[in-house]
Order: C-alpha cells, then sequence, then structure tokens
C-alpha cells in the first residue's frame, strides 16, 4: 500500500493548452496512484504549480501563487513544474516558499520523484538527475518522452496534446529550450485517446502542441511529407467524433492538401484558424527570425477563405518587440487591417534570457509598449464586432459550456469560436450542441442567441 495516498492534491495550470493537458495527466495519474485531487489549495497536502515562462509576467505570477499558497496553508509541500522550472530552477530553488522544482525534462516522472523525495525526507529541491539552471543558460534538451495519457475533465472540450517541443528558435522565445526539441506522440496512442474520449461523451476535441504542424516529423513511420494531415484524416474517420478544432497552425503549415481535407469535413470541422503573426512589418519579422513574409502571410489567408469563406482567422501579435518604429507599427496596424481578422492575441514584448532578441539594440520604453497594447487590443474589439455581426440572424451551431454569466444565462462557442449567450431559462444544457439564431449583442465580446 502507498503511505501518500489519501494525501490531497492541487494543481493550478499557468499558461497554454499544452500546459492544461499536461495538468490533466497529472490529475489522472495521481487518482490512479490513491491521491485525491481537490479543486483549492487552501486544504492540500500537496500543491503543484505547472508553470508558465513565455513572458515575465507568467513567471511573476508563478511566485506570487508560491508566496500566497505558503502563507495561506504553510504545512503544504510546494512544486514547482513547468517551462519555468526548466529555464531558471536556480531562482527557485533558492526560494524559501518552494520545496521541489521538477523542470519539464523530467515532468513526465514528477509523481514518482516526488513520492521519492517524500519517502526519504530528502531536503533536495531538484532531482538528482537534474542541473540546476539559471536565466535558461542551457542546452536544447533532447527527449523521446511526451507526457500524454488520460487527460479526461470536467469541461465540454478536450485537449488532445499530439505533439510537445519546438525547434524553431524565434529571436524573442525561449520555448524550445523550456519544452524541448520537437517530438510527437505516436499515432496509435493518440487515436486510442481520441476513441476514449468520444466514449466519454466529450463534444469537442482541441488538437494541441507546442508546434503543431511540424506533428509526425520525427517519427521513424512517418513516410509522408504531410503526417499531420495523414494524423487529422484518421481522427475524422473515427465513429462518433462530433466537432474538431486545431488549437493553432504557423502559416507556412496551412497547404492545400490539409485544407481539401478539412473541407471535405466540414461538418465536423471547427471553422477557426489561429495564425501567429506576431508583426505586419517584413523588417521586424525578419529580426523576429519568422518563416514568412506579410507577403505570404496574406497569401495563406486568401487561400484560407477561398475554402471556407466565412472562417474566423485570428492571430498573435508582440507588441514592441526592439527596433520596432512608429513606421513598423503603423505597418502592422494597416497589415492587420486589410486581412479583416476576427480578433487578436495581443502580447507586448517581454525580455527573455538566452534569447537573440535579449542582445538586440532598439528596446522599447515600457509606456510606448503599454500605448501600443492597449491601440491593438481596441482594434482587436473592432474586427470581432465587425467579424461577428455578419452572423446576426443567422442560425449556428453552440457547444454549451459549464459556464454562466452575471444573470445566470448560459454561455457557449459557435464552431467559428463566437461568444454566445443563452437567452435566460432557455432549455440547454452544458455539453450539448444545438442549433440558435443569433439576434444581437450582448456586449462587445457576447452574442445573444434565441
Amino acid at each position: 500500500m502507498n503511505p501518500l495516498e489519501n494525501r490531497k492534491v492541487y494543481i493550478k495550470t499557468l499558461g497554454c493548452k499544452v500546459n492544461t493537458f499536461d495538468s490533466r495527466v497529472l490529475e489522472n495519474q495521481f487518482r490512479a496512484k490513491g491521491y485525491e485531487i481537490i479543486g483549492s489549495p487552501e486544504h492540500a497536502d500537496i500543491q503543484i504549480i505547472n508553470s508558465c515562462s513565455v513572458t515575465a509576467n507568467a513567471e511573476r505570477e508563478a511566485r506570487y501563487l508560491l508566496r500566497r499558497f505558503q502563507r495561506e496553508n504553510p504545512k503544504s509541500v510546494r512544486v514547482i513544474t513547468g517551462c519555468y522550472a526548466q529555464i531558471h530552477s536556480s531562482q527557485l530553488q533558492d526560494l524559501a516558499e518552494v520545496d521541489y522544482v521538477v523542470p519539464n525534462e523530467v515532468k513526465h516522472d514528477l509523481i514518482a520523484l516526488l513520492e521519492g523525495k517524500l519517502h526519504n525526507a530528502s531536503s533536495a529541491k531538484l532531482p538528482a538527475e537534474v542541473k540546476a539552471v539559471s536565466k535558461n543558460r542551457q542546452s536544447q534538451f533532447k527527449s523521446s518522452v511526451v507526457v500524454f495519457d488520460e487527460a479526461i475533465s470536467d469541461q465540454t472540450r478536450a485537449y488532445l496534446k499530439v505533439q510537445d517541443g519546438c525547434d524553431g528558435f524565434c529571436a524573442y522565445c525561449q520555448i524550445p529550450y523550456a519544452r524541448g526539441a520537437s517530438r510527437s506522440v505516436p499515432p496509435q496512442q493518440v487515436l486510442t485517446e481520441v476513441r476514449r474520449l468520444i466514449q466519454h461523451g466529450v463534444p469537442e476535441l482541441v488538437v494541441t502542441g507546442i508546434h503543431v504542424g511540424d506533428y509526425g516529423r520525427d517519427l521513424s513511420q512517418a513516410e509522408d511529407n504531410s503526417p499531420f494531415v495523414e494524423l487529422l484524416q484518421s481522427i475524422f474517420a473515427e465513429k462518433g467524433l462530433r466537432q474538431l478544432r486545431i488549437s493553432s497552425l504557423e502559416p507556412s503549415e496551412v497547404n492545400e492538401p490539409l485544407l481539401k481535407m478539412l473541407k471535405d469535413h466540414e461538418v465536423q470541422f471547427c471553422d477557426h484558424f489561429h495564425l501567429p503573426l506576431q508583426s505586419g512589418s517584413d523588417r521586424i519579422l525578419k529580426l523576429m527570425r519568422r518563416s514568412y513574409t506579410t507577403t505570404q502571410y496574406a497569401e495563406t489567408v486568401s487561400m484560407i477563405r477561398s475554402y471556407f469563406p466565412k472562417i474566423h482567422i485570428s492571430g498573435d501579435v508582440i507588441v514592441g518587440f526592439p527596433q520596432e518604429g512608429e513606421e513598423e507599427f503603423a505597418q502592422t496596424q494597416d497589415f492587420i487591417q486589410s486581412l479583416h481578422f476576427g480578433s487578436l492575441h495581443v502580447f507586448p514584448y517581454s525580455k527573455r534570457p538566452n534569447t537573440l532578441a535579449e542582445k538586440l539594440p532598439g528596446h522599447m520604453a515600457p509606456e510606448i509598449i503599454k500605448l501600443r497594447v492597449r491601440i491593438l487590443r481596441e482594434l482587436s474589439t473592432q474586427l470581432y464586432r465587425t467579424y461577428a455581426a455578419q452572423f446576426l440572424d443567422q442560425t449556428l451551431s453552440v457547444l454549451w459550456e459549464n459556464q454562466t454569466d452575471t444573470q445566470g444565462r448560459l454561455l457557449g462557442k459557435t464552431k467559428n469560436y463566437l461568444n454566445i449567450c443563452a437567452p435566460r431559462n432557455a432549455d440547454t444544457q452544458a455539453g450539448s450542441i444545438s442549433s440558435v439564431c443569433i439576434r444581437g449583442f450582448v456586449d462587445e465580446k457576447t452574442l445573444l442567441a434565441t
């Protein structure tokens, strides 16, 4: 018998959909070993933060939570894993409120490592085989292991991680160091999980990863040039699949074979493409070491709309990258407006250690970055409203969520990722999919259905 069983575990997830998937896996693995997963940190015997490191703010949030958890529950064992634990484990192990640091390179073995530490009453804050890293001064770790297992949650959609790591090395990004080299989950493992999720009744699957379009290129059995297309084709072929969404793709990874295959399955495909843009200036894109020009990006958008004319296209934009002057920022605004995006994810540039951008001259003043972020977020609101307005008085399919608004009305999302609010006392249930007529706006981000 495991002497640690019945201990209560709380896991807090910061950051991306891949971290969300990893946390669900950890929760299910803890349950399988006799631990109880609880929804708040106050009464947990073990508190785990699955951290993010994409910005300095994300790291700051992790430190704040560690301090808060210690203050509210000083007897708990506090563990930090994820990207921050990979790129700056030296800083974390020096914090009094941290008991154990588990970097991404050994996250797949977190429970065994933690149990070993607790059984042996070890004071070590890092696993024995792991070297402390300071300010991301490390090489990219190589691994064939992907954190992958059952990841059921109580949400109406399930994230399906098919890939981890990245070999892109964009100038601003430390994720290739934090997540390691690109590696894929074998297709049969993916399909086994897909079947289980379908049997569990999950209405929507979200295919995700750090660099999803890179899927399969590391697998010896990947004989064709489009292993990602082949994987999606296999998933669509599974009986009972209701909806499939792709989390994000690089512009250069969207091609005719992919779009033709998605068009063949448009009843199940959620017509929303998220294409990272980062800048509308070719000079800045080159400094960022992105793999496309604005012309190539625009051609990709045009190709997508030739198959799906009313598709929701969203993009990431980094504001305030070194040497982004007024001219380059104006080019970005003009380019975004010319593409008629449905929405934007706007991020202020954050200086990341051991990246090329950190060493570039011409870093922006924080107040300039803050102003430009506000401008683009206001533009995103306008773009969303313009895109959504074309669906007024039309009938759309909505997946209802486990969430309500302040008036108790059920919230949901359409296949093209519009936020929908049901009428009060509507005969709808979380997890169900129904066709509704869109009547108007509740607020700048939400539409009302009848």
